[in-house]
């Protein structure tokens, strides 16, 4: 751990006393001294974890006396409960923060890496949405704990502009007289527009021919249904633009579509110059709007990359004629592939390149028949130009759970190719999608939410609250609605799906980003109000007179004590895991402690100097503790709301 963790020393005093009757390393010990439930005590450990069955208690209890952190010690079954000495504890804790100040509770890595966070790398098809955001959230929190750490971080956007959905785009884009956005519309939404118009439209076309080819009853009415969906689609977005759905329709209505659409894929590929030219134009629109919501959000990216450069430098090809010339290549479906499945039999590799065992991996298509590569091929040659351009040890990729199967392929094509030590070192960050409450979202249909909606909305709601308090500033409205937004999308563990809740996300009262800030806020002003009453605030001095008792007999300073002491090693789990709702949870449980606490007791009013002192203190560290957590959550502290 670091030197910056109270409960880290009592852990291991603790752990140094039952080193003397178990055989089992100190660090080990350390790493099973665990909170208990506070009926219990303040410390756990599972006796068998340690070495000891239930028959040394007896012996366990008169040793952890000697550690001088312990108070009290009981057996309960295989379970050792620690009470601790409160008043060296607090002492302690207290010493930690002023020794630490800013720092308290960061982890510093003892052996800093290199790392590459790629985060984002939405389609350039359609405005940022509501997926995206978590996407951006995530890669935000990721980027900030291991650069806290110590780390050396690039963060990196993939920009995908080779593929059949450019290419669509591409198409619908053809058919306008021109392709600027309208005045007033934001470059991605319009990009958005267009390409939900084509798509639609070349979907009914698509459907009405299969209308007429079907031959059974049940199929004619499938048809006919999604038709139907696609119809009122078609309807909504044309009354959004009616000249340049109705100029697409008429334009597309004498085109083989897919037919054109490969055109422009291979031509693009190819590195044609008008078609570069025409391409790149449209794509940077869209991604000129990505770049103005990711500023809003505060999700800094170092390093544009596009695809198509990968395919134009002749990285890919390379990639190509390497994965053509491997002892796995087999015809797949008509094409030439590479069977990673045989390699993926092989446990050992499995483990090595972290790939769930049930995980089915069907071959790997090198190219399609018109001669186009496919996109983990060319994601192959992406991974290497990323470890490469920063000597980086490790990258993370931050991609929805649906990817995981091109993921694994990605990294057995690496392993395969003989870049074992890029392959162990690619990590895939996987995360669960995002449901808005009542909304089917489609980006091909043009039915999303966007982040830009989103952010809106959060400032407006924001504003409105604020107002009731008689604030009506819009900046601070902005802080709080973007800060709401990126704390809820982190709230939950990126493993678990989640559903966007308004009531949730603004809620001033609790479990929100804004309950947070205002007990930051409220933590800034009992200073400010210190400094008014010429009090004392400087934390060297006051622990010179603090009480060290202040939290003997009382259950809510002393919980408040722990959970400060405790920061350290939730910051800790937070950076070994990266999971961001550790923080939150442990967050949200401080400040409905230190609300509880303030409620109830006065801290600058306490007549007695020790023990004002000693509350001081106390809110130091909590005012520290919130302080951290919201920056390494993307989230800039509001000293007053």
């Amino acid at each position: 751990m670091n030197s910056c963790n109270p409960l880290n020393s009592v852990k291991i005093c603790i752990a140094e006393a039952l080193a003397q009757i178990s055989k089992v390393a100190v660090e080990d010990i350390v790493k099973n001294v665990e909170i208990s439930r506070e009926e219990f005590g303040d410390l756990t450990i599972l006796l068998p974890r340690v070495g000891l069955s239930p028959e040394y208690c007896r012996e366990a209890i008169e040793t952890v006396r000697n550690c001088r952190f312990v108070s009290e010690a009981r057996c309960a079954g295989i379970y050792l409960n620690i009470v601790l000495n409160k008043t060296l504890f607090t002492d302690t804790t207290f010493e930690f923060l002023v020794r630490c100040k800013d720092s308290y509770g960061i982890y510093k890595e003892p052996n800093p890496k290199r790392i590459v966070v790629e985060y984002v790398s939405a389609n350039p098809l359609h405005p940022l949405h509501i997926g995206a955001s978590r996407n951006a959230a995530l890669g935000q929190f990721i980027a900030n704990i291991l650069k806290t750490a110590g780390n050396i971080v690039q963060t990196r956007f993939y920009i995908n502009d080779v593929g059949r959905q450019v290419a669509l785009l591409t198409l619908g884009m053809m058919q306008l007289e021109s392709i600027e956005p309208p005045n007033n519309t934001k470059p991605d939404h319009w990009v958005g527009l267009v390409y939900a118009i084509t798509n639609v439209i070349a979907e009914i076309m698509s459907l009405k021919k299969k209308l007429v080819e079907a031959l059974r009853d049940e199929e004619r009415e499938e048809i006919q249904r999604e038709l139907d969906e696609l119809l009122v689609d078609a309807s909504r977005l044309r009354s959004q633009a009616p000249d340049v759905f109705d100029r697409v329709a008429e334009k597309l209505k004498n085109i083989d579509i897919e037919e054109e659409v490969s055109r422009i894929m291979k031509l693009y590929e190819l590195g044609n110059p008008d078609m570069k030219s025409f391409v790149r134009k449209i794509v940077t629109m869209c991604i000129e709007g990505f770049k103005q919501t990711l500023t809003r959000f505060g999700a800094l990216i170092d390093v544009w990359d596009w695809e198509s450069d990968l395919v134009w430098s002749g990285e890919v090809e390379e990639v190509v004629k390497k994965l053509e010339a491997s002892p796995l290549t087999m015809v797949y479906k008509g094409a030439l592939a590479v069977d990673l499945g045989q390699l993926a039999k092989d446990l050992n590799v499995r483990n090595r390149l972290a790939i769930d065992r049930d995980l089915e991996i069907p071959p790997l298509i090198i190219r399609r028949s018109d001669g186009t590569t496919l996109y983990t091929v060319r994601d192959i040659a992406y991974t290497l130009k990323k470890f490469r351009e920063f000597n980086a040890d490790k990258v993370i990729n931050i991609i929805a759970s649906e990817q995981k199967l091109p993921q694994a392929q990605l990294k057995l094509a690496l392993y395969l190719l003989g870049y074992t030590r890029e392959a162990e070192n690619l990590v895939h960050y996987s995360y669960e999608i995002v449901a808005m409450e009542g909304t089917k979202m489609s980006s091909r249909r043009g039915r999303i939410v966007t982040l830009d909606e989103i952010l809106d909305t959060a400032k407006q709601k924001a504003l409105a609250e604020l107002e009731t308090r008689g604030n009506r500033s819009e900046e601070l409205a902005e802080k709080i609605g973007v800060a709401a937004v990126k704390f809820y999308l982190l709230s939950i563990s990126p493993s678990r799906p989640m559903k966007f809740s308004w009531k949730l996300v603004l809620d001033f009262e609790k479990n929100s980003a804004p309950y947070l800030l205002y007990t930051y806020a409220r933590t800034e002003g009992i200073f400010r109000k210190a400094r008014e009453l010429e009090l004392n605030t400087e934390v060297q001095e006051l622990i010179k007179i603090a009480d060290r008792g202040f939290a003997e007999n009382n259950a809510k300073r002393w919980r408040l004590v722990k959970l400060v002491a405790s920061f350290p090693e939730v910051f800790y789990g937070s950076y070994q895991s990266l999971d961001p709702s550790t923080l939150v949870t442990y967050a949200l449980k401080l400040a409905d402690e230190f609300n509880s606490w303030y409620s109830e007791e006065p801290i600058l009013l306490e007549e007695n100097e020790k023990i004002r002192a000693s509350k001081i203190l106390l809110t130091y560290g909590v005012k520290t503790v919130l302080a951290n957590t919201l920056r390494v959550l993307g989230i800039e502290p509001i000293e007053k709301i």
